[in-house]
């Protein structure tokens, strides 16, 4: 079954580790599976985009339950589009005092506009790769704060695999393409591409079998107080 992936690159900086990680990570997976892998790379730095303005009213009119887009027009739009249309995501980004890049943060809070319209994102697959500059310099807690917003979602998150099954993938890297030498985290990679692919490929099968997306419906007063 062929899997759609959306890899997002969260670097600032060109010819990134995270990049690389994402690329490497792909074809040694799509090579094992047989070729049953499409993956798009998006690095984050080469789109025009603005932060979240916080506008308080997001993608769906709370009277009519009409969706409408994000009142900001920029390469966003796009982005949340092929979101949409993958059957899975993988992001890669680096470690900044334990904490994903200030890029996946602006990123990730634009999305908020496909939770309101009946999570868009609900059911697929979502792994994480952190890449820091020593081996205990922050991946996990960094993995672990990408989670909590695709968890909002209703996503699906995965580890990095059967090998270790752990959080996600943490690649240990300094200077610009150092990642290609850290077999343990091409290994990682690897694995999570493959777990991505395996979790989208139930998903996928379930849908066609049950008919359609899933029932989840956003409400902008469940949980709330007057």
């Amino acid at each position: 079954m062929k899997i759609k992936i959306l890899a997002i690159d969260c670097s600032p900086r060109k010819n990134s580790n995270s990049g690389a990680l994402l690329q490497h990570s792909f074809e040694t997976a799509n090579a094992k599976l047989g070729g049953e892998l499409e993956m798009e790379l998006v690095h984050l730095r080469d789109l025009s985009f603005s932060p979240c303005l916080a506008c308080g009213v997001c993608g769906k009119k709370k009277e009519s339950e009409e969706y409408f887009p994000c009142v900001q027009k920029d390469d966003m739009g796009e982005l949340l589009e092929k979101m949409k249309s993958a059957d899975g995501i993988c992001i890669a980004t680096p470690v900044y005092f334990g904490m994903p890049s200030d890029l996946f943060s602006k990123f990730v809070m634009r999305t908020r506009v496909l939770r309101h319209q009946d999570f868009q994102l609900a059911n697929k697959p979502v792994g994480i790769m952190a890449t820091a500059g020593r081996r205990s310099g922050g991946a996990e807690t960094a993995i672990i704060s990408a989670w909590l917003p695709f968890l909002r979602h209703g996503c699906l998150i995965v580890g990095n695999g059967d090998a270790t099954c752990q959080f996600g993938v943490m690649g240990w890297a300094g200077a610009q393409g150092h990642i290609l030498t850290d077999e343990w985290g091409l290994e990682q990679g690897e694995q999570m591409m493959r777990r991505i692919h395996e979790v989208a490929s139930l998903v996928k099968a379930g849908q066609a079998q049950l008919g359609g997306r899933t029932p989840m419906r956003f409400s902008y007063t469940s949980g709330n107080r007057k």
